[in-house]
């Protein structure tokens, strides 16, 4: 009988939130107030640089809202994945090829900082400071992320055929 595939979502913390909020409130006042106010110099702001600023406008505020709703995916099943949605960023490992996941905690200073990241030897997803896996696979590039109760995470590898010791 196979077992029950382990799922996971992990939000953001506060940091990313603050961070798009940020982000969202500099291009508004950066890009809106010359949308908004007139020139005091009493020349008007021609049609291209009308279009280019609301389109900066516009692509800048759904960065800052991606960034402030960013999660993390765990799915444990046939293979591991994970994922960071709303961005590109997805990861699938069959996990015969894992050789060891270990629980860690992970915050900004082990793991390069927050976001998606280079770490020597792997990658790391870290959307908020706390427990966490750093899984090794054969011949690639370890994955380090965040979740909330990284033993059952383990032990869902474990039970299907995963080498986490």
């Amino acid at each position: 009988m196979r077992p029950e595939p382990y799922e996971e979502v992990v939000p953001s913390g506060r940091l990313m939130l603050w961070v798009g909020l940020g982000l969202a409130a500099v291009v508004v006042v950066t890009v809106g107030v010359p949308l908004a106010v007139p020139s005091p110099t009493g020349q008007d702001v021609g049609t291209g640089d009308t279009i280019a600023l609301v389109a900066t406008l516009v692509g800048t505020l759904v960065l800052a809202v991606g960034v402030a709703r960013m999660r993390i995916h765990v799915r444990v099943d046939d293979v591991l994945e994970v994922r960071v949605t709303p961005f590109w960023y997805r990861r699938r490992i069959d996990p015969a090829q894992i050789t060891s996941a270990v629980p860690m905690v992970l915050n900004g200073v082990n793991s390069a900082g927050w976001g998606i990241r280079l770490v020597p030897g792997g990658t790391a997803l870290l959307l908020d400071n706390g427990p966490g896996v750093q899984v090794h696979v054969a011949g690639k590039r370890s994955l380090r992320f965040r979740c909330g109760d990284p033993e059952a995470f383990v032990a869902a590898l474990e039970a299907r055929g995963a080498s986490v010791g």
